[in-house]
């Protein structure tokens, strides 16, 4: 039995840790914001530009946001030497999964115990507490678009990203893994009835 991987206390090692999985991760300040990544939109490059990231010329498309994702070794030690305390953030789809962002301060607890009258439990599954009395339920993605939204405080993160333990939450307080704070790769699709046709047929 698999009782997944235990990932270190220290970002730099974690993100290093996620890395060696196959798990793509990029840096992600504070703020929740990726980092910028081209010479022209770092500050301390010579040839530093101040613009707009939607209006960077770089043409490098990882330049900004989670497109920048890597499991390269060498880069990942590189941005966290740079930044210690860099989040850990992982792009969704592009790790091949779906996740259900349960958001307590937004009714998300409420929103879930009613759409689970409504279809039934939800599959078991790889859980993240994220720091801020939240929940992530990670899924192996499925072959169609999904929403960005389920109902009040339950958010559907497919084409975006989330944080990865040991980042820290806004409330100051680390993200962790469910149970014995190891990490699964979900195996777990996810649910049929959370897909727009079902939802649409419902």
């Amino acid at each position: 039995m698999n009782d997944g991987t235990k990932i270190p206390k220290n970002h730099r090692d974690a993100a290093l840790a996620y890395a060696a999985l196959g798990i793509k991760v990029f840096r992600v300040r504070r703020s929740k914001a990726p980092y910028a990544n081209c010479p022209r939109c770092d500050k301390q490059s010579s040839i530093y530009t101040p613009h707009r990231p939607e209006e960077c010329q770089c043409q490098v498309p990882t330049c900004h946001g989670f497109w920048a994702a890597t499991t390269d070794p060498a880069l990942i030690h590189k941005w966290w030497t740079e930044e210690p305390d860099a989040n850990i953030g992982a792009p969704c789809k592009l790790n091949g999964w779906a996740v259900l962002d349960i958001d307590p301060r937004h009714g998300g607890h409420m929103a879930l115990s009613v759409l689970e009258q409504r279809i039934g439990c939800l599959p078991g599954t790889v859980m993240q507490l994220t720091g801020g009395g939240g929940m992530h339920m990670l899924y192996s993605s499925p072959a169609v678009s999904l929403p960005g939204t389920l109902g009040p405080g339950l958010d559907v993160k497919h084409n975006g990203y989330i944080l990865l333990a040991p980042s820290v939450h806004g409330s100051g307080l680390k993200y962790q893994w469910s149970g014995h704070g190891r990490f699964l790769q979900p195996d777990v699709t996810w649910p049929a009835a959370l897909t727009p046709m079902a939802r649409a047929a419902a």
